[in-house]
């Protein structure tokens, strides 16, 4: 019966019915020469990268293809275990541990002034300074390879990039039919630049996750990344916010709130109000998901756990304040335990079938609590 049908029709059918990660495209290969052929650009719409081996073999692909393929959902996730991270490390700094040898060496006997010992101690930062380098070059080729091969027909992307791949991404990627970004990492910003990814007036739907496994400084995208990136957009999600109410204050800043009195949130210095840029005029809604809530059993007020506590009860507090001052803000409930999965792959899986990030949250999802003064400090 398909292999009646026109091609056109088939790549049509064959685009519908490709919606989970591979399986039916897989399968349809196999069913004749022609439905293999038709159904070889379904077979890339909806791309899921997970783990270093799997990005380094589809920028391979990507590479040296002579497919056009037009991926409009990709999920790009190089984040590594901490064992992986430091089975790279160790290899890649074999070097570095030579140079510290004989820094440590030279050390016992020559004095700190010493022309020799210097130099010594020049090489050592020399080596891992070139380590730190290869680790992230390592990381960044391939992630560009692949945003530059599938950017112009990319629609939906979910990225998470370990911190040195992240920083290394260093020519500007054009993404011009990108419609939602999730990102787990400091995609697209670049230290002391404009973001990577050019501004992208498609871009409505930005999802930035605060995620535990890395250091990932959230407030960095209200200095002019988010107004650069996506100048028209409309909706922005804040997700596993903790340890730090600060990002609340960048938040309202963005929003325009800074210069209403009494701001009891906007505490940063001038130097710092300076550097943040206003949100797009188009934002109308803002989601604000805190982490989850820390056990609260110590009542000594004293150690690293009570701190802990207290930071988030002062940024659930933050969160109350900037929600009553602007109805755009929306406060969750946090999550009761940690999700037993990623909620993220599932969120992209949900919108690779069709379905719509829910910003209009139900009642029951929302922190209707209001300010609690003994939980909030200056």
């Amino acid at each position: 019966m398909l292999d009646k049908l026109p091609a056109e029709i088939c790549a049509h059918i064959f685009d519908f019915a490709c919606t989970d990660l591979g399986r039916t495209g897989r399968s349809l290969s196999l069913v004749s020469r022609y439905i293999h052929q038709t159904s070889e650009l379904a077979r890339y719409t909806r791309i899921a990268l997970v783990g270093r081996a799997q990005i380094l073999s589809f920028a391979e692909f990507v590479g040296h293809t002579d497919i056009q393929v037009k991926t409009r959902h990709l999920l790009i996730n190089a984040q590594e275990s901490e064992e992986q991270w430091q089975s790279r490390v160790f290899h890649v700094n074999a070097q570095a541990r030579k140079a510290q040898s004989k820094y440590t060496e030279l050390a016992k006997f020559l004095p700190y002034n010493d022309e020799k010992l210097k130099e010594a101690e020049d090489e050592m930062a020399r080596e891992y300074a070139a380590a730190n380098a290869v680790l992230g070059e390592e990381g960044t080729r391939p992630v560009e390879c692949i945003l530059r091969a599938l950017g112009p027909t990319l629609e939906i992307l979910d990225i998470a990039l370990n911190e040195r791949v992240a920083k290394m991404l260093l020519q500007p990627i054009s993404l011009p039919r990108l419609v939602d970004l999730t990102t787990r990492c400091d995609f697209p910003l670049r230290p002391n630049d404009v973001p990577a990814l050019e501004p992208t007036h498609s871009l409505r739907f930005l999802h930035i996750v605060h995620t535990t496994n890395q250091w990932h400084c959230v407030e960095r995208f209200f200095k002019n990344g988010i107004s650069y990136f996506a100048p028209s957009l409309t909706h922005l999600r804040l997700s596993e916010i903790h340890e730090d109410a600060k990002v609340i204050s960048y938040l309202e800043c963005g929003l325009g709130h800074s210069n209403e009195p009494p701001s009891r949130l906007c505490r940063l210095p001038p130097a710092i109000l300076s550097q943040i840029t206003l949100l797009p005029p188009t934002i109308e809604r803002v989601l604000l998901k805190p982490a989850t809530e820390p056990n609260d059993e110590c009542c000594c007020d004293d150690c690293c756990y009570c701190h802990e506590v207290w930071e988030y009860r002062n940024i659930m507090n933050h969160g109350r304040l900037l929600r009553d001052k602007d109805d755009r803000v929306l406060l969750l409930k946090e999550d009761s335990t940690p999700p037993a999965e990623d909620p993220y792959f599932r969120e992209w899986l949900d919108k690779v079938k069709g379905a719509v990030c829910d910003w209009d949250t139900l009642t029951s999802d929302l922190d209707l609590d209001s300010f609690k003064r003994w939980w909030y400090y200056s």
